[in-house]
């Protein structure tokens, strides 16, 4: 099993960053457009998912789960576990995915040694899997960040 993260990772967001609408403190209106418009990105990295038995981790709320569902769905994108954000959870990313790797065993019964490899944009999560046991590696598609107007993801 390998876990996958969605946006610049295997979905190309980097032109739906300028939607994030930096003006808003709160992070769920923040990112209400750029999480909206996910389901008309296109998809990269097929070598990494194609024949894969594949868990998704994503920081997107989940109150955009049916919309993703559907767009993964219709790019061919076949997984066995999709877990998401909870709604108004603003936790960092590093510290949400190491709770979805929590639940990944408690919940879903899936033990950190059947996971063959971690794929992640930011090389903060992938040291947390490394720490937590599980091999990862930094993936993505571009070098714009969705997090801070001005960082990229080189400089994370």
């Amino acid at each position: 099993m390998i876990i996958l993260d969605l946006d610049n990772c295997i979905s190309d967001d980097e032109w739906r960053i300028p939607s994030i609408n930096w003006q808003k403190k709160d992070p769920t209106a923040r990112y209400h457009d750029y999480h909206a418009l996910a389901p008309f990105d296109t998809i990269h990295n097929y070598h990494l998912w194609v024949g894969q038995r594949c868990i998704i981790f994503t920081a997107r709320p989940v109150a955009f789960r049916a919309p993703t569902v559907e767009w993964l769905r219709r790019c061919g994108v076949q997984f066995e576990f999709l877990l998401m954000r909870n709604d108004n959870d603003h936790r960092p990313s590093c510290d949400l995915k190491a709770t979805q790797l929590k639940w990944l065993e408690e919940l879903y019964g899936v033990a950190k040694h059947e996971i063959e490899m971690a794929h992640d944009d930011r090389q903060d999560v992938v040291e947390m899997y490394l720490a937590a046991g599980v091999s990862a590696t930094r993936t993505f598609i571009h070098s714009t960040c969705a997090y801070t107007k001005r960082e990229s993801v080189n400089e994370r």
